[in-house]
């Protein structure tokens, strides 16, 4: 049987082998100046600025607001839906929703030099315009949601809130009802 001593012994060596436990040194791979390269081969300044890198921490409750209904569960257990996360969307040319006409959710930002000739691009279509700034947090969601990586980018939706197309800049949004097989005219008569 052990006794206190011993045990006490024992945690001492344990203590002392870990203080002098070495790793097998890795080989980090990061990016830089466009492609992938071993950290260790970097020069002096590229190396101090690497060890300055911090790692991108998202906000842990935006994340949560972010998942797709079904995915997520709120406090009560019941997935989050866009009644939930909101809508955070500017509606214009009268959007309705899905009320039985199609519609085009737009993501933009501020900042970005594309957006405004999307904006009048995807004002021209004919057909209702959701406006998302992705800068907002509501915005943010909704991208997250519908899976969209940059701006501009405008979703094509049929009046069941199905995806019918993508574009990501004003040209391609101008063109976006004749590349679905899709066209104002057929948004009035529905």
């Amino acid at each position: 049987m052990r006794n206190l001593e011993v045990i006490e012994t024992e945690l001492a060596a344990a203590r002392e082998a870990l203080s002098n436990v070495t790793g097998t040194q890795a080989e980090v791979y990061s990016r830089i100046v466009g492609y992938y390269r071993s950290v260790r081969n970097w020069n002096k300044g590229k190396r101090e600025e690497y060890g300055q890198r911090v790692m991108f921490q998202p906000d842990a409750s935006l994340l949560a607001s972010c998942v797709p209904a079904g995915i997520g569960m709120d406090a009560a257990g019941s997935g989050m839906g866009a009644a939930e996360i909101g809508m955070g969307a500017a509606k214009e040319s009268g959007a309705a929703g899905d009320n039985g006409s199609e519609r085009v959710l737009l993501f933009v930002r501020p900042a970005c030099p594309a957006c405004p000739s999307a904006k009048a691009a995807a004002g021209q279509l004919g057909i209702p315009l959701e406006l998302y700034d992705a800068d907002t947090d509501e915005g943010l969601a909704e991208a997250v949601k519908r899976q969209v990586l940059s701006t501009p980018t405008a979703i094509l939706l049929s009046p069941g809130g199905k995806e019918l197309g993508r574009a990501r800049d004003a040209e391609a949004i101008g063109r976006l009802l004749e590349n679905t097989g899709f066209s104002a005219v057929d948004s009035i008569a529905v």
